[in-house]
């Protein structure tokens, strides 16, 4: 019964959320007559514009739907513009819970701890984060998760596709940007985050980064003190973005340098990087350096997208349409009913209104926007990491530009990836050749067996070309300098053979 409830209530929100869609499909007054007599508590909602209800829609739905609309809020290749500004606007603060009521599920941290601050320092819709010293004299931060957080989020992400699934019946929209799909990831995403032993052994990750970073610092896991449930991490003291003006300029501009810097090497050298970069999570200790926290969301690249991505970037960088439709194709994000034409069309209009600007008027952020509202025309969907990963590059800029007014992004972006290309690219060869060299060893492994059916006269061919390819892989993998001399060597060999 409570299950339909939930039901109920997240269809009737969902259900005057689309409703001008609805209207397109379906006479309008069938429309209104399900809206008065089915989902009445909810037409409140038709009192402000499409972005607003989607906004208070999530807000009165509860915990679980905040942090599904904060997570929406990067999705501007499927949401319109003014959609994902509005669901900038939530915040992921709700009241705490009693102290005693969330140490229930810990009762083990009383043998450690000495003090512990009754008041949280941050309270989410998932969990909530308590200053404390240990008994060893160590100032930590807790993290804990709410109790019964990931039943509430299970069944609420269940729900919310069974009423999507449902919605699909009626609205081309969610067929054709796979909004059940989206909705799949963002269930992944969040149970994630309600691992914290996962969110441990990617801070573990970045801190192993930091230390050939000197511009970074991330903080200690207390690993014996962590659990599913629980983060115990080294408390962090310092400075707030907000509280470094009276910096001198210069020092302020290389801070926003090194912060760009920071970002650039972790998604393009470490294919790792802080999904949740906001001012709320950036530090500046005493010795300069910054301080990153809460690694709940973390987007994680495969060799592939990364790859993809870097080419995308060098694509836009250097007005090259067909790299960057390429790239876009590598990654699955063209199907076969997008025009490519018409999209390189689209792409070269988009880049000449920034191409002949100087790279210090281009608003990295803007860019980003707009780049990815031309994407929805063409119904263009990115894997949930890639569109994170874009917008953490183009707010990266806007964070920036808190610490150094003028901070622009382009300028910096574009030397340092032509500085990284070479090694993108040799990296990226090297992978390549491997994967085919491993191919040709499983093929040269069920040569005798496919040599033993063959006639006789092509058994040597066969041999020939098998031993000839797994030799182009090795020397592709571990010598591509003499790739030239030794095609040749194979030429000469093959005709030598066809003589004999």
């Amino acid at each position: 019964m409570r299950f339909l409830h939930r039901f109920w209530q997240i269809l009737g929100y969902l259900y005057f959320c689309t409703y001008e869609h609805l209207t397109n499909y379906i006479p309008e007054i069938i429309v209104r007559l399900i809206g008065f007599f089915l989902f009445h508590p909810y037409r409140f909602l038709l009192g402000y514009p499409p972005p607003q209800r989607l906004r208070i829609a999530f807000e009165n739905l509860g915990a679980a739907y905040l942090k599904i609309g904060q997570i929406l809020s990067t999705r501007v290749d499927v949401l319109p513009a003014e959609y994902v500004k509005e669901l900038e606007k939530l915040q992921d603060r709700v009241p705490p819970e009693p102290l005693e009521e969330i140490l229930k599920s810990c009762q083990y941290l009383k043998e450690h701890v000495l003090e512990f601050e009754r008041e949280p320092i941050g309270s989410g819709s998932v969990a909530q984060v308590h200053w404390a010293r240990l008994k060893d004299g160590r100032e930590v931060a807790i993290k804990i998760l709410r109790p019964k957080a990931k039943e509430t989020i299970k069944q609420d992400i269940k729900v919310l596709k069974k009423s999507v699934s449902l919605l699909s019946n009626f609205i081309p929209f969610f067929r054709e940007f796979r909004i059940l799909k989206i909705i799949e990831e963002l269930e992944r995403v969040l149970l994630n985050e309600l691992n914290l032993t996962t969110e441990a052994a990617y801070m573990e990750l970045f801190r192993k980064f930091s230390s050939k970073e000197p511009s970074l610092y991330i903080p200690e896991v207390i690993w014996e003190l962590t659990r599913e449930n629980v983060l115990v991490i080294e408390f962090i003291k310092g400075r707030k973005l907000n509280e470094i003006k009276d910096l001198p300029k210069e020092t302020r501009k290389k801070l926003a340098n090194d912060f760009v810097k920071i970002v650039n090497r972790m998604v393009f050298e470490l294919g790792i990087f802080h999904g949740d970069l906001h001012p709320g999570n950036i530090f500046i200790l005493e010795n300069g350096k910054f301080a990153f926290i809460d690694f709940g969301i973390v987007g994680r690249l495969s060799p592939d997208t990364l790859a993809a991505f870097f080419s995308f970037s060098v694509g836009v960088m250097n007005k090259d349409p067909d790299l960057i439709i390429n790239s876009l194709k590598r990654i699955g994000a063209i199907t076969k009913e997008v025009n490519v034409s018409l999209l390189k069309r689209e792409i070269l209009i988009f880049l000449d209104r920034y191409y002949n600007r100087p790279l210090s008027q281009i608003d990295a952020e803007k860019l980003f926007y707009e780049e990815l509202s031309a994407a929805r025309k063409f119904k263009i969907i990115l894997p949930e990491e890639l569109v994170i990963l874009m917008k953490t590059i183009a707010h990266t800029e806007s964070i920036a530009r808190l610490i150094y007014d003028d901070f622009r992004l382009p300028p910096l972006l574009k030397p340092y990836l032509k500085k990284l290309a070479p090694k993108m690219a040799i990296n990226e060869f090297r992978r390549k050749s491997l994967s085919l060299l491993m191919t040709y060893v499983d093929l040269i492994e069920k040569l005798p067996e496919r040599l033993s059916r063959a006639p006789v006269v092509s058994k040597s061919r066969d041999f020939f070309w098998g031993i000839a390819l797994l030799g182009s892989a090795v020397v592709l993998s571990f010598a591509p300098k003499i790739i030239l001399v030794y095609l040749f060597a194979v030429y000469i060999t093959n005709r030598f053979y066809k003589r004999q």
